[in-house]
């Protein structure tokens, strides 16, 4: 009996089910959606943390087997890495050695020179650990057994090979593979080197570790609170046991976390619109699903059935459609989403497809009540009844919607001072809600108003169509429906052109360029020279260091940035600035030749050499020895030791004054002038070059004369006197507010760079927050190293990234990563709000046709129930073409009613709501947003809307005329 009846009004039937299918499709797949963006989340912030904060380096030296271990593991990590170190000075050198055996290690390392350790004692040392093959290593702390004495001394290790390892290898997990003056790279030995030595002293030991890293493709956006949980395990474990948990997935996990947490509260609020429209369109169409079987329920009460039979035999057909959109739309939903990536159904997405279907559930409960409790006779009226309107409903609706509006966008308790609150995605649905429900209010009195002209004139269709919309069959519901959602269509379609430009500009803001590469930190003239030659043209890569601070500051070649970064806004020579050669030095000791007055007896006054020593960010500083008490002569010292083997650079001279009491105040300065410096090196001393009596070339507290350099010994002042390698303030290009007294963090992270304000920009490229662009040359002179803070990276033309990386590979410049400015655009849309504002497009626009249908075919039904009225006008000698005309433009009223009305409550939406609507999970500093409305979406919803009404008007106008005969009047009077 249910599936004849579903058969007879199959066409009705059948819009009954995709009008249900869709919404339902549309809130299932939210849920579906937020876990596939959760997962898209987590494995972005991970592959975007550094290497160790994708993981734990648990360390230990009292349980050795590394017991606690086994509880770490879960299905989202890896099995755990385990290795042994200890770290030893080597004697005869202040250097420290790391001797480290970690599992698989061979594996990880490009073997440049000999082989693999594979016997107790012998090491695989680092490339730039000057070591050679076959060379014996002792170190301090690692003891044997001397052959043939039965003493205890130095363990020699034997270096068998040399190697080069890519720090950014996740199995090193963020150790430093390249030695530095004061600790060398790893010597790479065998698990057996330890039972094979003996540890000097009882205070230090070998340490057992164990790594444990998250796998990024295993990973879901469900095992966030594992994550958190697992890194409450390690870290309490090694509490515990008084050992170290090492890394940085703390600072991981709140990125997570805070990311995550911005997408709920979106999605839900898009899920809930979204809702809402699929139950005003299921409630409506129900409803007509319902009362198209008024005469058969009529029969049954008739026939003497009980009200529980008429109950079911009203409710039946309306719940089967309903039970097979639900398990349509959630399998569409979850095939939607199985397209994005793997889901899993979950119970969220059938309880919001369960949800959006109870709108329609009460719709036919609610006609049932109406069929199973109306006069037969009324039922069976050829026109039914007009009732009227009651305002109540309306008025509360009215209300609740604007002081919503009000709350949300007039700065209420629940907005952020930031002007900016998730929950403004609410107001498009209460505009588009408030809107409909005037439209339907107006149009039949703004209906009225066009009696008179069609009385005068006009045409007998315009005559029949004002009045039959004026008297309101089928206009409220039609009008309420496609006003609402074509307005949330258009505002969804402006909220996600303006978002998707805020995306890409932001994107490319921060990264700076099409793609970044990523390289291990190290020397800036062997990064720079690594540049070059893998880009020879100077117009496909650009060095950049990145130094975080207040202000950040950013370090790039200007000339070679001009051709890769996005928007790079300065002229030719707007980072430049006049400077002389730097000094270098190389060698085991320093000469100085000086002339200077006689100091006083109560003085003891000292001059200090100031050097930048490479592997290090502080200041070498070497004595010359206490002033004589005549008027010059030779004053020489040893140098740093990291200048024998390697250049460093003279960075000035100081003067410092101890005095008896106060008897030296008598004498304010006393000028000291070096003519000459010379370095010895393999046991010969040579002159350097310093521009000492070059003018200009010498700034600070000295100058250079004819004489040589000069600058003042002061009892109380001691200025550096410094060559003239760097301004005293360097050119820099800012992107916001600071204050001229403010200090650069430097490449050293020490502060001590001033800086001159040559621009101001809006947006400036690579910088996501304020900050400086400053010449990388010049910001190397003033730093005195590189510290752990600076990161450095290659910005590359589009298309170029892949030959780029290759080619600093084989410059020796390890690459950690590329980042490409696309791939940022794309995070940003799996974001919180950026998935909320995803979904929300793509169920507007398809519950805007939907309702389109539903309101067509609801003034068809209309009109069908007036078909007595349309017989008589037929048989009255009105044209077939004047009806056709008329059943036209009484659709074409109504529906251009709700989309006019819907095309401004969108637009007014979108002006208010969209700068307060947060578009990023993390709301960016720079560059600034914009908010410009696009007119594309609105022509596209409105020319779609009014067109697909025209078209549907008139097939279904054909199709109402062809069953208006004079029959049906001759069957009324039988």
């Amino acid at each position: 009996m249910i599936w004849r009846g579903l058969w007879e009004r199959r066409w009705q039937s059948l819009l009954v089910l995709v009008v249900a299918v869709v919404p339902v499709a549309a809130a299932a797949y939210g849920p579906l959606r937020r876990d596939q963006a959760e997962t898209a989340i987590v494995r972005d912030v991970l592959a975007a943390a550094p290497v160790e904060g994708r993981g734990w380096h648990y360390s230990t030296k009292t349980d050795p087997a590394l017991k606690a271990v086994a509880g770490f593991a879960r299905d989202f990590t890896d099995p755990p890495v385990t290795g042994m170190e200890i770290v030893s000075p080597r004697i005869g050198e202040r250097r420290s050695y790391p001797v480290v055996w970690q599992d698989g290690q061979c594996a990880h390392v490009t073997i440049l020179e000999g082989r693999c350790p594979a016997a107790p004692r012998e090491v695989l040392a680092e490339e730039g650990s000057a070591l050679e093959v076959g060379e014996p290593v002792r170190l301090a702390l690692l003891l044997a057994a001397v052959p043939g004495t039965g003493e205890i001394g130095p363990a020699p290790l034997t270096v068998v090979g040399r190697y080069r390892a890519n720090q950014a290898d996740p199995f090193w997990f963020g150790r430093p593979l390249a030695g530095n003056s004061s600790r060398a790279g790893p010597l790479l030995t065998v698990r057996e080197t330890r039972t094979a030595t003996v540890v000097a002293g009882t205070q230090d030991s070998w340490s057992d570790y164990a790594i444990v890293s998250v796998n990024r493709a295993r990973v879901r956006g469900s095992d966030l609170p594992g994550l958190s949980a697992l890194h409450g395990v390690v870290t309490a474990a090694g509490r515990a046991a008084g050992s170290a948990t090492l890394g940085r997935f703390a600072d991981t996990l709140d990125v997570m976390n805070r990311q995550v947490g911005a997408l709920g509260v979106p999605l839900a609020l898009v899920v809930a619109q979204l809702a809402a429209l699929g139950w005003l369109l299921l409630f409506q169409t129900v409803a007509d699903l319902v009362r198209a079987r008024g005469p058969e329920i009529t029969l049954a009460r008739l026939r003497g059935q009980s009200r529980l039979q008429v109950w079911r035999f009203c409710l039946a057909e309306p719940l089967a459609v309903l039970a097979v959109a639900l398990a349509a739309g959630t399998a569409l939903a979850w095939l939607a989403a199985a397209r994005s990536g793997p889901v899993a159904l979950s119970a969220a997405a059938v309880g919001a497809g369960a949800a959006t279907v109870f709108g329609g559930l009460a719709a036919a409960v609610l006609a049932a009540r109406g069929m199973a409790w109306r006069p037969v006779t009324e039922q069976w009226r050829r026109v039914p009844r007009r009732a009227a309107r009651g305002w109540v409903l309306d008025t509360v609706v009215l209300v609740v919607a604007g002081v919503g509006l009000v709350e949300l966008l007039a700065g209420g308790i629940i907005t952020e001072p930031s002007g900016r609150d998730v929950a403004a995605l609410a107001a498009p649905g209460l505009l588009a809600l408030a809107a409909a429900l005037l439209a339907a209010r107006l149009l039949p009195p703004l209906a009225r108003t066009a009696f008179a002209a069609t009385r005068r004139g006009g045409g007998l269709a315009g005559f029949l169509a004002v009045r039959q919309v004026a008297r309101g069959a089928a206009t409220a519901g039609s009008v309420i429906v496609v006003a609402a959602t074509v307005g949330v269509a258009v505002f969804a379609g402006l909220a996600w052109t303006v978002a998707s430009a805020n995306y890409r500009e932001v994107a490319r803001a921060h990264t700076g360029a099409a793609s970044v590469i990523d390289v291990a930190p190290g020397d800036i003239a062997r990064f720079r020279r690594a540049v070059e030659a893998a880009d020879p043209s100077g117009r496909a890569a650009a060095p950049v260091v990145r130094v975080p601070g207040n202000p950040a500051m950013l370090a790039a070649d200007p000339a070679r940035l001009a051709h890769v970064a996005y928007g790079y806004p300065a002229p030719a020579g707007a980072l430049s600035a006049p400077v002389v050669p730097r000094v270098w030095v190389q060698g085991d000791r320093l000469r100085v030749t000086a002339v200077h007055e006689r100091p006083p007896d109560s003085w003891t006054a000292r001059v200090f050499g100031v050097f930048a020593t490479p592997g290090t960010v502080q200041p070498a500083q070497i004595p010359l020895g206490p002033l004589r008490p005549g008027t010059g002569g030779d004053y020489e010292w040893n140098l740093p030791g990291a200048c024998r083997d390697a250049p460093c650079e003279l960075r000035g001279f100081r003067s410092e004054v101890l005095m008896d009491g106060d008897a030296g105040l008598d004498r304010t300065a006393l000028d000291y002038t070096i003519t000459r410096l010379d370095v010895r090196r393999d046991g010969r001393w040579s002159e350097v070059e310093a521009a000492l009596s070059t003018p200009g070339a010498w700034t600070g507290g000295g100058s250079a004369t004819e004489r040589g350099l000069v600058f003042p010994i002061d009892p109380v002042a001691a200025p550096l006197a410094r060559p003239a390698t760097f301004p005293e303030r360097l050119p820099a290009l800012v992107n916001g507010p600071v204050d001229g007294g403010m200090r650069l963090p430097g490449l050293d992270d020490a502060y001590a760079a001033g800086f001159e304000q040559k621009a101001a920009y809006a947006v400036l490229p690579g910088l996501d927050q304020v900050g400086a662009l400053v010449d990388l040359d010049l910001a190397d002179r003033v730093a005195y190293g590189e510290a752990d803070q600076a990161t450095f990276e290659v910005w590359v033309a589009a298309g170029e990234a892949g030959r780029i990386a290759a080619a600093l590979e084989r410059e020796n410049l390890a690459v950690s990563g590329i980042r490409h400015a696309a791939d940022l655009e794309r995070r940003f849309t799996t974001q919180g709000p950026g998935a909320a504002l995803t979904l929300l497009l793509t169920a507007a626009v398809a519950a805007a046709a939907l309702a389109l249908g539903r309101a067509v075919l609801a003034l068809y039904t209309a009109a069908r129930a007036r078909g007595y009225e349309l017989a008589a006008l037929d048989a009255a000698g009105v044209k077939p073409g004047a009806l056709r005309l008329a059943l036209m433009l009484e659709q074409v009223l109504v529906l251009g009613a709700g989309t006019c009305a819907g095309l401004a409550a969108g637009v007014v939406a979108a002006r208010l709501a969209l700068p307060r609507i947060p578009q990023f999970a993390d709301q960016p500093v720079t560059p600034p947003l914009a908010y410009p409305l696009d007119p594309v979406p609105v022509v596209v919803v409105g020319s779609a809307a009014l067109l697909g009404s025209l078209l549907l008007a008139a097939v279904l106008s054909e199709v109402l005329l062809r069953g208006v005969t004079v029959e049906r009047l001759r069957e009324t009077a039988g």
